[in-house]
């Protein structure tokens, strides 16, 4: 092996924080590790950015991982991602962080079904005891044993189609079997699977009960990250159209009607999430170049969206974030109502925030492909969900308490102390809070990079 190959496999990010990964794991014994785990991620992340060129890890030799301007787009999203869950989370389990943070930057390089499926299991396994961190939690120990069974399921059904591709093409590189096969019912029970791991309808029914059970931690890693991973492979296998898009519409329907009668902030963001995955999918199945582009900057947003609202709910709301509890925000913390207000506006997708770039650009390729029945059903869901997103800045800013919520207040007030917004988190929710009004100012450089991204794919 020449010099060059070995110092392409030495700095290359994947190696560099799987060593992260092992080395945090004997230091975490003695020592917390959040500064060195940000620390670590800090330096991958910028070798990522600053050392394209030097990736030669498995490229050339087995045909396991690549490199494209797609995948290092979706790889800093990833590590800007794990480094916001990791200053969230302080010092609960960083190295489980980092390992869903590995496992995704695996998945997105992948090109081959066995390295898909090491990936994905690697970032389930993560995600099994992160959901079920709190022992001493029923809600939490039911969302762990709920995600187990699930994710089971979905990696029986992965598996399965996977043997099913390598029977029919007698190979396991993605590209390979594109070229071979483009409706075969292995690439569906695939689809399906990678359509659980996203929470689309009518694989949904894991994600109000985990996202509500499980800490809150876990519950923003679980609609971030993962679901850019998986985002990644379902774009790169050319998944079955039909399949998406009838899941995508139902899951704009039912993220859109699912959380008119709920009380939990938790549940509520988890069929938010679910009518947000319908909006991407919906672009995934049109399958233009316009429509790719348009649900990669649609998942950057509602990762960075995702990051300020989660960051703003840990920063204020006691263990069982209830809606009614942000009723007093507005007196309390103004700063801080008025950026979870305008947040909260910006995943509903009122203009001209950032959040109504990323929908207008998907129903514009809607339109502009032909599914204008669709896209009418998505506007008519987009109005029901704006719905609750409006209820919730009317309690922030108008609700008056009424016996239930004032009761509920009190008491809270009485058992908890006044939670102070720590540093962290206040750096956390001013930088995504800039992304998002940045974005609404001057969106070119975002459509310039997702531009040249999707060029790759083809």
């Amino acid at each position: 092996m020449e010099m060059y190959e070995i110092f392409n496999i030495i700095i290359n990010p994947e190696v560099l924080l799987s060593i992260a990964v092992l080395s945090l794991v004997f230091y975490g014994i003695y020592s917390p590790i959040l500064k060195w785990s940000v620390g670590m991620l800090l330096v991958i992340g910028v070798i990522t950015m600053c050392l394209p060129d030097a990736w030669g890890i498995l490229i050339g030799s087995n045909g396991l991982l690549m490199v494209n301007s797609w995948i290092l787009i979706l790889k800093i999203i990833i590590i800007i991602g794990s480094v916001s869950l990791l200053l969230m989370s302080g010092n609960v389990a960083p190295g489980l962080i980092l390992m869903v943070g590995l496992s995704s930057l695996l998945l997105v390089s992948s090109v081959n079904w066995l390295s898909v499926y090491l990936a994905i299991e690697l970032q389930t396994l993560s995600l099994f005891i992160l959901a079920a961190l709190k022992r001493d939690s029923t809600y939490s120990t039911e969302a762990g044993l709920k995600y187990f069974v699930l994710g089971a399921v979905s990696s029986g059904l992965f598996l399965f189609g996977c043997a099913l591709l390598y029977g029919f093409a007698g190979e396991t590189s993605i590209q390979g079997i594109n070229s071979v096969l483009s409706g075969d019912i292995g690439k569906i029970l695939i689809t399906v699977s990678l359509l659980f791991k996203l929470s689309a309808a009518p694989f949904h029914m894991w994600a109000p009960d985990v996202y509500d059970g499980a800490p809150t931690t876990t519950t923003a890693l679980l609609a971030t990250i993962p679901k850019v991973g998986v985002f990644s492979i379902l774009v790169q296998i050319g998944p079955v159209t039909n399949v998406v898009l009838v899941c995508a519409v139902l899951s704009i329907i039912y993220g859109g009607i699912g959380a008119l009668n709920q009380t939990k902030i938790k549940r509520l963001l988890a069929y938010s999430g679910i009518g947000h995955m319908g909006f991407i999918l919906f672009g995934v199945a049109i399958g233009t170049f316009e429509s790719i582009q348009a649900s990669l900057i649609y998942i950057i947003i509602y990762v960075i969206m995702s990051i300020c609202g989660f960051s703003i709910i840990l920063a204020v709301a006691s263990r069982w974030s209830l809606i009614v509890e942000f009723s007093s925000l507005s007196r309390d913390n103004p700063v801080i109502a008025g950026t979870l207000a305008l947040t909260f506006l910006s995943i509903a997708g009122v203009p001209p925030l950032a959040g109504f770039l990323s929908k207008w650009l998907i129903l514009l390729s809607g339109v502009s492909s032909g599914y204008y029945l669709i896209c009418i059903v998505a506007v008519i869901s987009s109005v029901v969900a704006g719905v609750y997103y409006v209820r919730l800045v009317q309690i922030i800013y108008f609700q008056t308490d009424g016996p239930l919520g004032g009761s509920i207040l009190v008491w809270q007030k009485v058992l908890n102390r006044e939670k102070r917004v720590d540093l962290s988190k206040s750096l956390l929710i001013g930088f995504t809070f800039f992304i998002i009004l940045f974005l609404m100012i001057s969106p070119n450089f975002l459509l310039q990079i997702t531009h040249d991204a999707t060029i790759s794919l083809y």
